[in-house]
Protein backbone atom coordinates (compact mmCIF):
# COMPACT_ATOMS: atom_id res chain seq x y z
CA UNK A 1 0.00 0.00 0.00
CA UNK A 2 2.84 2.36 0.90
CA UNK A 3 4.47 1.79 -2.51
CA UNK A 4 1.18 2.51 -4.30
CA UNK A 5 0.72 5.77 -2.38
CA UNK A 6 4.25 6.86 -3.27
CA UNK A 7 3.59 6.20 -6.95
CA UNK A 8 0.33 8.16 -6.79
CA UNK A 9 2.10 11.13 -5.18
CA UNK A 10 4.89 11.02 -7.76
CA UNK A 11 2.36 10.84 -10.59
CA UNK A 12 0.43 13.77 -9.09
CA UNK A 13 3.58 15.88 -8.80
CA UNK A 14 4.56 14.98 -12.36
CA UNK A 15 1.17 16.06 -13.73
CA UNK A 16 1.33 19.23 -11.65
CA UNK A 17 4.80 20.08 -12.94
CA UNK A 18 3.71 19.51 -16.54
CA UNK A 19 0.72 21.81 -16.01
CA UNK A 20 2.91 24.53 -14.54
CA UNK A 21 5.60 24.29 -17.21
CA UNK A 22 3.02 24.61 -19.97
CA UNK A 23 2.56 28.24 -18.91
CA UNK A 24 6.27 29.03 -19.06
CA UNK A 25 7.31 30.83 -22.21
CA UNK A 26 10.95 31.10 -23.24
CA UNK A 27 12.31 33.87 -25.46
CA UNK A 28 15.86 33.28 -26.60
CA UNK A 29 17.87 34.67 -29.45
CA UNK A 30 21.10 35.80 -31.01
CA UNK A 31 22.07 39.41 -31.78
CA UNK A 32 25.07 39.40 -34.10
CA UNK A 33 27.51 42.07 -33.01
CA UNK A 34 25.45 42.67 -29.90
CA UNK A 35 27.66 41.29 -27.16
CA UNK A 36 27.17 42.99 -23.80
CA UNK A 37 24.04 44.88 -24.88
CA UNK A 38 21.22 45.54 -22.44
CA UNK A 39 17.82 44.40 -23.64
CA UNK A 40 14.44 44.57 -21.92
CA UNK A 41 11.22 42.64 -22.28
CA UNK A 42 8.06 44.70 -21.82
CA UNK A 43 4.41 43.72 -22.00
CA UNK A 44 2.52 45.95 -24.40
CA UNK A 45 -0.87 47.30 -23.46
CA UNK A 46 -3.11 49.45 -25.66
CA UNK A 47 -1.43 52.69 -24.60
CA UNK A 48 1.35 51.75 -22.15
CA UNK A 49 4.03 49.15 -21.41
CA UNK A 50 5.06 47.16 -18.34
CA UNK A 51 8.64 46.08 -17.69
CA UNK A 52 8.93 42.30 -17.34
CA UNK A 53 12.67 41.64 -17.38
CA UNK A 54 16.04 43.15 -18.25
CA UNK A 55 19.35 41.44 -19.01
CA UNK A 56 22.73 41.80 -20.70
CA UNK A 57 23.57 39.63 -23.70
CA UNK A 58 26.45 37.19 -23.56
CA UNK A 59 29.74 37.62 -25.44
CA UNK A 60 28.33 35.92 -28.52
CA UNK A 61 25.21 38.14 -28.43
CA UNK A 62 22.91 35.39 -27.20
CA UNK A 63 20.23 35.81 -24.56
CA UNK A 64 17.39 33.94 -22.90
CA UNK A 65 14.35 35.15 -20.96
CA UNK A 66 11.66 33.04 -19.31
CA UNK A 67 8.26 34.32 -18.23
CA UNK A 68 5.00 32.76 -17.12
CA UNK A 69 1.87 33.45 -19.17
CA UNK A 70 -1.77 32.64 -18.55
CA UNK A 71 -3.05 34.17 -21.81
CA UNK A 72 -1.45 35.24 -25.12
CA UNK A 73 -0.06 38.76 -24.77
CA UNK A 74 1.78 41.34 -26.85
CA UNK A 75 5.39 42.02 -25.89
CA UNK A 76 8.24 44.17 -27.12
CA UNK A 77 11.91 43.31 -26.93
CA UNK A 78 13.84 46.60 -26.72
CA UNK A 79 17.54 47.38 -27.10
CA UNK A 80 19.55 50.27 -25.63
CA UNK A 81 18.65 52.57 -28.54
CA UNK A 82 14.93 52.05 -28.04
CA UNK A 83 14.59 49.90 -31.18
CA UNK A 84 12.05 47.13 -30.75
CA UNK A 85 11.10 43.64 -31.86
CA UNK A 86 7.34 43.06 -31.59
CA UNK A 87 6.13 39.71 -30.27
CA UNK A 88 2.80 38.02 -29.63
CA UNK A 89 3.58 35.25 -27.15
CA UNK A 90 1.39 32.36 -26.04
CA UNK A 91 1.80 30.18 -22.91
CA UNK A 92 4.39 27.44 -23.38
CA UNK A 93 5.98 28.79 -26.57
CA UNK A 94 9.72 28.59 -27.15
CA UNK A 95 10.57 31.53 -29.37
CA UNK A 96 13.91 32.21 -31.03
CA UNK A 97 14.84 35.60 -32.47
CA UNK A 98 17.81 36.25 -34.72
CA UNK A 99 18.91 39.74 -35.74
CA UNK A 100 21.92 42.03 -36.06
CA UNK A 101 22.83 44.82 -33.67
CA UNK A 102 22.81 47.48 -36.41
CA UNK A 103 19.41 46.42 -37.75
CA UNK A 104 17.70 45.40 -34.52
CA UNK A 105 13.93 45.56 -35.00
CA UNK A 106 14.16 46.05 -38.76
CA UNK A 107 15.78 42.89 -40.09
CA UNK A 108 14.95 40.17 -37.61
CA UNK A 109 13.64 36.62 -37.94
CA UNK A 110 11.44 34.84 -35.42
CA UNK A 111 10.67 31.12 -35.10
CA UNK A 112 8.46 29.22 -32.68
CA UNK A 113 5.63 31.73 -32.70
CA UNK A 114 3.28 31.97 -35.65
CA UNK A 115 1.55 35.05 -34.23
CA UNK A 116 4.87 36.85 -33.72
CA UNK A 117 5.62 36.17 -37.37
CA UNK A 118 2.27 37.78 -38.25
CA UNK A 119 3.26 40.85 -36.24
CA UNK A 120 6.57 40.97 -38.10
CA UNK A 121 4.74 40.98 -41.44
CA UNK A 122 2.52 43.84 -40.24
CA UNK A 123 5.60 45.83 -39.20
CA UNK A 124 7.46 45.18 -42.45
CA UNK A 125 4.48 46.24 -44.57
CA UNK A 126 4.08 49.48 -42.65
CA UNK A 127 7.82 50.18 -42.86
CA UNK A 128 7.63 49.89 -46.65
CA UNK A 129 4.67 52.29 -46.66
CA UNK A 130 6.58 54.77 -44.49
CA UNK A 131 9.56 54.53 -46.84
CA UNK A 132 7.33 55.26 -49.84
CA UNK A 133 5.81 58.27 -48.05
CA UNK A 134 9.25 59.61 -47.12
CA UNK A 135 10.37 59.31 -50.74
CA UNK A 136 7.37 61.34 -51.90
CA UNK A 137 7.96 64.00 -49.24
CA UNK A 138 11.59 64.33 -50.29
CA UNK A 139 10.52 64.90 -53.88
CA UNK A 140 7.85 67.38 -52.74
CA UNK A 141 10.47 69.39 -50.83
CA UNK A 142 12.41 69.89 -54.06
CA UNK A 143 9.39 71.44 -55.86
CA UNK A 144 9.04 75.19 -55.42
CA UNK A 145 5.41 75.76 -56.34
CA UNK A 146 2.63 73.87 -54.49
CA UNK A 147 0.41 74.40 -57.55
CA UNK A 148 2.76 72.73 -60.04
CA UNK A 149 1.56 69.67 -62.03
CA UNK A 150 4.25 67.59 -60.29
CA UNK A 151 2.70 68.35 -56.92
CA UNK A 152 -0.69 67.16 -58.16
CA UNK A 153 0.92 63.88 -59.23
CA UNK A 154 2.59 63.53 -55.85
CA UNK A 155 -0.69 64.14 -54.04
CA UNK A 156 -2.34 61.42 -56.13
CA UNK A 157 0.54 59.01 -55.45
CA UNK A 158 0.38 59.82 -51.73
CA UNK A 159 -3.36 59.12 -51.64
CA UNK A 160 -2.84 55.78 -53.36
CA UNK A 161 -0.17 54.76 -50.83
CA UNK A 162 -2.49 55.62 -47.93
CA UNK A 163 -5.39 53.74 -49.52
CA UNK A 164 -3.25 50.62 -50.14
CA UNK A 165 -1.99 50.57 -46.56
CA UNK A 166 -5.48 51.01 -45.13
CA UNK A 167 -6.86 48.22 -47.33
CA UNK A 168 -4.04 45.93 -46.20
CA UNK A 169 -4.78 46.66 -42.53
CA UNK A 170 -8.52 46.12 -42.91
CA UNK A 171 -7.96 42.87 -44.84
CA UNK A 172 -5.68 41.66 -42.05
CA UNK A 173 -8.30 42.47 -39.43
CA UNK A 174 -11.01 40.61 -41.30
CA UNK A 175 -8.80 37.54 -41.66
CA UNK A 176 -7.45 37.61 -38.08
CA UNK A 177 -10.39 38.93 -36.09
CA UNK A 178 -9.94 36.42 -33.23
CA UNK A 179 -6.19 36.92 -32.94
CA UNK A 180 -4.66 39.37 -30.47
CA UNK A 181 -2.40 40.48 -33.32
CA UNK A 182 -5.46 42.34 -34.61
CA UNK A 183 -5.13 44.71 -31.64
CA UNK A 184 -1.61 45.54 -32.79
CA UNK A 185 -2.93 46.20 -36.30
CA UNK A 186 -5.64 48.52 -34.93
CA UNK A 187 -3.12 50.84 -33.29
CA UNK A 188 -0.45 51.02 -35.98
CA UNK A 189 0.60 54.56 -36.94
CA UNK A 190 2.33 56.23 -39.87
CA UNK A 191 4.09 58.50 -37.36
CA UNK A 192 3.71 59.47 -33.71
CA UNK A 193 0.44 61.28 -34.35
CA UNK A 194 -1.26 59.65 -37.35
CA UNK A 195 -3.05 56.32 -37.01
CA UNK A 196 -3.82 54.17 -40.04
CA UNK A 197 -7.34 53.69 -38.70
CA UNK A 198 -7.73 57.19 -37.33
CA UNK A 199 -10.96 58.42 -38.90
CA UNK A 200 -14.28 58.41 -37.11
CA UNK A 201 -15.68 55.77 -39.47
CA UNK A 202 -12.78 53.42 -38.63
CA UNK A 203 -13.96 53.15 -35.03
CA UNK A 204 -16.26 50.31 -36.10
CA UNK A 205 -13.24 48.04 -36.56
CA UNK A 206 -12.15 48.59 -32.95
CA UNK A 207 -15.59 47.56 -31.70
CA UNK A 208 -15.78 44.51 -33.97
CA UNK A 209 -12.32 43.28 -32.91
CA UNK A 210 -13.19 43.80 -29.24
CA UNK A 211 -16.41 41.81 -29.63
CA UNK A 212 -14.53 38.93 -31.27
CA UNK A 213 -11.68 38.87 -28.75
CA UNK A 214 -14.06 38.89 -25.80
CA UNK A 215 -15.40 35.57 -27.09
CA UNK A 216 -11.96 33.97 -27.61
CA UNK A 217 -9.66 35.74 -25.13
CA UNK A 218 -11.98 37.23 -22.49
CA UNK A 219 -9.34 37.14 -19.74
CA UNK A 220 -6.52 38.73 -21.71
CA UNK A 221 -5.40 42.08 -20.30
CA UNK A 222 -5.08 43.27 -23.88
CA UNK A 223 -8.74 42.48 -24.61
CA UNK A 224 -9.79 44.31 -21.46
CA UNK A 225 -7.60 47.31 -22.30
CA UNK A 226 -9.05 47.49 -25.81
CA UNK A 227 -12.60 47.58 -24.45
CA UNK A 228 -11.60 50.22 -21.88
CA UNK A 229 -10.01 52.38 -24.58
CA UNK A 230 -13.15 52.10 -26.72
CA UNK A 231 -15.31 53.23 -23.80
CA UNK A 232 -12.98 56.17 -23.07
CA UNK A 233 -12.98 57.28 -26.71
CA UNK A 234 -16.76 57.07 -26.88
CA UNK A 235 -16.99 59.18 -23.71
CA UNK A 236 -14.62 61.79 -25.18
CA UNK A 237 -16.61 61.85 -28.42
CA UNK A 238 -19.87 62.37 -26.55
CA UNK A 239 -18.27 65.10 -24.48
CA UNK A 240 -17.02 66.82 -27.63
CA UNK A 241 -20.54 66.79 -29.05
CA UNK A 242 -21.83 68.43 -25.86
CA UNK A 243 -19.10 71.08 -25.94
CA UNK A 244 -19.73 71.90 -29.60
CA UNK A 245 -23.46 72.12 -28.97
CA UNK A 246 -22.89 74.55 -26.10
CA UNK A 247 -20.54 76.63 -28.22
CA UNK A 248 -23.02 76.86 -31.07
CA UNK A 249 -25.75 77.94 -28.65
CA UNK A 250 -23.55 80.46 -26.86
CA UNK A 251 -22.13 82.25 -29.87
CA UNK A 252 -23.09 81.32 -33.39
CA UNK A 253 -19.73 80.71 -35.04
CA UNK A 254 -18.39 84.26 -34.95
CA UNK A 255 -17.43 84.77 -31.30
CA UNK A 256 -13.86 84.13 -30.14
CA UNK A 257 -13.61 81.49 -27.40
CA UNK A 258 -10.97 82.70 -24.96
CA UNK A 259 -8.03 80.41 -24.23
CA UNK A 260 -5.30 80.52 -21.59
CA UNK A 261 -2.40 78.18 -22.37
CA UNK A 262 1.19 77.96 -21.05
CA UNK A 263 4.15 78.96 -23.23
CA UNK A 264 7.55 77.24 -23.21
CA UNK A 265 8.42 78.86 -19.87
CA UNK A 266 5.17 77.77 -18.25
CA UNK A 267 3.76 81.30 -18.32
CA UNK A 268 0.06 81.26 -19.15
CA UNK A 269 -0.89 83.50 -22.07
CA UNK A 270 -4.54 84.28 -22.79
CA UNK A 271 -5.99 84.91 -26.21
CA UNK A 272 -8.10 87.77 -24.83
CA UNK A 273 -4.93 89.66 -23.86
CA UNK A 274 -4.31 90.19 -27.58
CA UNK A 275 -7.65 91.87 -28.20
CA UNK A 276 -7.21 94.95 -30.35
CA UNK A 277 -4.92 93.08 -32.71
CA UNK A 278 -5.76 90.93 -35.71
CA UNK A 279 -5.02 87.41 -34.52
CA UNK A 280 -4.49 84.12 -36.27
CA UNK A 281 -5.09 81.12 -34.01
CA UNK A 282 -3.13 78.28 -35.62
CA UNK A 283 -3.49 74.65 -34.54
CA UNK A 284 -0.50 72.48 -35.48
CA UNK A 285 1.75 69.68 -34.16
CA UNK A 286 5.49 69.13 -34.30
CA UNK A 287 5.03 65.66 -35.79
CA UNK A 288 2.54 66.79 -38.43
CA UNK A 289 4.50 67.85 -41.51
CA UNK A 290 1.52 69.43 -43.27
CA UNK A 291 0.99 71.84 -40.39
CA UNK A 292 4.72 72.60 -40.07
CA UNK A 293 4.86 73.44 -43.77
CA UNK A 294 1.80 75.68 -43.43
CA UNK A 295 3.48 77.63 -40.63
CA UNK A 296 6.68 77.96 -42.65
CA UNK A 297 4.62 79.53 -45.45
CA UNK A 298 3.01 81.83 -42.87
CA UNK A 299 6.34 83.25 -41.69
CA UNK A 300 6.92 85.86 -44.44
CA UNK A 301 3.33 87.09 -44.04
CA UNK A 302 3.83 87.38 -40.29
CA UNK A 303 7.06 89.34 -40.80
CA UNK A 304 5.27 91.75 -43.15
CA UNK A 305 2.17 92.42 -41.05
CA UNK A 306 3.33 91.89 -37.46
CA UNK A 307 4.41 95.50 -36.86
CA UNK A 308 1.03 96.64 -38.20
CA UNK A 309 -0.92 94.76 -35.52
CA UNK A 310 -1.00 91.14 -36.70
CA UNK A 311 -0.24 88.38 -34.18
CA UNK A 312 -0.10 84.58 -34.41
CA UNK A 313 -1.22 82.46 -31.44
CA UNK A 314 0.15 79.03 -32.39
CA UNK A 315 -1.28 76.13 -30.39
CA UNK A 316 0.70 72.91 -30.68
CA UNK A 317 -1.21 69.66 -30.12
CA UNK A 318 1.78 67.86 -28.63
CA UNK A 319 2.57 65.86 -25.52
CA UNK A 320 6.36 66.08 -25.61
CA UNK A 321 7.92 69.43 -24.76
CA UNK A 322 11.29 68.58 -26.30
CA UNK A 323 9.72 67.69 -29.66
CA UNK A 324 7.53 70.80 -29.55
CA UNK A 325 10.31 73.25 -28.68
CA UNK A 326 12.78 71.61 -31.09
CA UNK A 327 10.32 72.22 -33.93
CA UNK A 328 9.75 75.82 -32.79
CA UNK A 329 13.48 76.57 -32.55
CA UNK A 330 14.53 74.73 -35.68
CA UNK A 331 11.90 76.45 -37.83
CA UNK A 332 12.36 79.81 -36.04
CA UNK A 333 8.69 80.33 -35.21
CA UNK A 334 8.93 83.68 -33.42
CA UNK A 335 5.26 84.32 -32.76
CA UNK A 336 3.37 83.27 -29.62
CA UNK A 337 3.85 79.53 -29.11
CA UNK A 338 1.73 77.70 -26.53
CA UNK A 339 0.76 74.10 -25.77
CA UNK A 340 -1.18 72.14 -23.17
CA UNK A 341 1.27 69.26 -23.78
CA UNK A 342 -1.54 66.81 -23.12
CA UNK A 343 -2.51 65.57 -26.60
CA UNK A 344 -4.70 63.56 -27.29
CA UNK A 345 -6.41 64.72 -24.09
CA UNK A 346 -6.07 68.44 -24.83
CA UNK A 347 -9.19 70.60 -24.60
CA UNK A 348 -8.43 73.52 -26.90
CA UNK A 349 -8.94 71.55 -30.11
CA UNK A 350 -12.35 70.45 -28.78
CA UNK A 351 -13.32 74.04 -27.99
CA UNK A 352 -12.53 75.08 -31.56
CA UNK A 353 -13.81 71.85 -33.13
CA UNK A 354 -10.45 71.04 -34.74
CA UNK A 355 -10.48 67.73 -36.60
CA UNK A 356 -7.54 68.13 -39.00
CA UNK A 357 -4.15 69.83 -38.96
CA UNK A 358 -3.38 72.51 -39.80
CA UNK A 359 -6.48 74.48 -38.83
CA UNK A 360 -6.41 78.27 -38.49
CA UNK A 361 -8.91 80.94 -37.41
CA UNK A 362 -8.59 84.62 -38.25
CA UNK A 363 -9.91 86.97 -35.54
CA UNK A 364 -10.50 90.69 -36.11
CA UNK A 365 -9.67 93.54 -33.71
CA UNK A 366 -13.11 93.26 -32.09
CA UNK A 367 -12.57 89.61 -31.17
CA UNK A 368 -14.79 88.00 -33.81
CA UNK A 369 -13.80 84.98 -35.88
CA UNK A 370 -14.07 86.22 -39.45
CA UNK A 371 -12.45 83.43 -41.49
CA UNK A 372 -10.99 79.95 -41.28
CA UNK A 373 -8.03 78.22 -42.98
CA UNK A 374 -6.68 81.19 -44.92
CA UNK A 375 -3.22 80.89 -46.43
CA UNK A 376 -0.97 82.66 -48.89
CA UNK A 377 -2.26 85.54 -50.98
CA UNK A 378 -5.83 85.06 -49.74
CA UNK A 379 -4.69 85.67 -46.17
CA UNK A 380 -2.75 88.76 -47.24
CA UNK A 381 -5.89 90.19 -48.86
CA UNK A 382 -7.85 89.70 -45.65
CA UNK A 383 -5.12 91.31 -43.59
CA UNK A 384 -4.97 94.30 -45.92
CA UNK A 385 -8.63 94.89 -45.19
CA UNK A 386 -8.56 94.18 -41.46
CA UNK A 387 -5.43 96.07 -40.40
Amino acid sequence: MKVIMQRIIILYLLVLSIGCSSNKTEISGLIEGGDGETITLERLDVNRTFLIDSLTTKKDGSFSIKTKLEEPELYILKNELGEIVNLLLAPGEKVFISTRSESFGRGYQVTGSEESENIRLLVNHLNRTRSDIDSLLNVADSIDSPESPQMNLLRTAYSQIIIKQKRYTIKYLVENMTSLSSVYALYQKYDEETMILGSESDFQYFKTVADSLEMVHPNSSLTKSLRSDIENREAQYNQAIKVNTLLSLADEVTGMVDLTIPDRDGEELSLSSLKGKVIMVAFWASGNQASVQALLQLQPIYNTYHNRGFEVYAISLDNNKISWMSAVDFNEFEWINVSELSYPNSKTDLLYNVSVLPTTFLINREGDIVAKNLFGRTLETWLDNLI
